[in-house]
């Protein structure tokens, strides 16, 4: 789930539908803003998005612009990065009033997602590896062999017995379960096979949004796609799938 499957008045994830094979689904998230911008111009025909880097203040933002109508902002996870999706015809200075109008979107957001990594990794390692990172040193750490296991365990006490409760309620369960350290989604499901994926940075999510993730790869034992099914199934068996998809994007990007 990288752009958001639900619609809100935020820019927004990876959780916007994203497209989905017949044979496999991907699960994908991204940190939305408060607010979105309005295109002054029309979108040019669809064709490869161009990305640039933009200095505003002491920020190097990234912008990648494309056919679409309105700004999207968003934080990356790997490094706290700024990104900026933005229609092709934008100028540079409508970009740096975008972002400059949501400062305080960005501040919060960053410190939000410091915040979620500390206290998961308090429940995932049992303490803090080091409380003097700075958030920017904390997004861009890596996968450490003791991380790597840590965050194994985690999922692997939780998800089995989330997914022995959903799948009395869904009627189907996958066949295996594998978790990887994943740079682009928070999880996949081949429902041909019945195999299903899960990204370890789901360890340093809330147990809500880790049972949303599950609840979303299951539904896709069903429903391959993104379409009116899966939103109908979803909305049938977790009523706040929506808000809980909103809260991961607000947290966290995976585009």
């Amino acid at each position: 789930m990288t752009r958001s499957e639900s619609r809100s008045t935020e820019p927004r994830h990876a959780a916007a539908p994203r497209p989905h094979s017949p044979s496999s689904s991907h699960n994908r998230h991204a940190a939305p803003a408060p607010s979105h911008a309005t295109a002054a111009s029309t979108p040019a025909p669809a064709s490869t998005p161009t990305t640039t880097t933009l200095v505003i203040g002491s920020e190097t933002v990234l912008v990648t612009r494309k056919s679409i109508k309105n700004m999207y902002l968003r934080i990356r996870p790997d490094d706290g990065t700024i990104t900026v999706s933005a229609p092709r015809r934008t100028t540079n200075a409508a970009i740096r009033d975008f972002v400059c109008a949501h400062e305080s979107w960005i501040g919060s957001t960053r410190k939000r997602m410091t915040q979620l990594h500390r206290e998961n990794e308090v429940a995932a390692f049992g303490h803090e590896t080091d409380e003097t990172l700075t958030p920017r040193e904390l997004f861009r750490r890596k996968w450490t062999p003791e991380r790597l296991q840590a965050a194994r365990g985690y999922l692997q006490a939780r998800v089995p017995e989330m997914i022995k409760r959903w799948g009395r309620v869904l009627g189907r369960t996958p066949t295996s379960v594998t978790y990887r350290a994943m740079t682009s989604r928070w999880g996949s499901c081949t429902p041909a096979t019945g195999r299903m994926r899960l990204n370890l940075e789901l360890a340093e999510m809330p147990e809500a949004l880790i049972e949303y993730v599950v609840v979303h790869e299951m539904v896709h034992l069903w429903e391959p796609k993104h379409g009116a099914g899966f939103h109908n199934r979803m909305s049938a068996v977790m009523p706040d799938w929506r808000e809980r998809a909103r809260t991961l994007n607000s947290l966290w990007r995976y585009a």
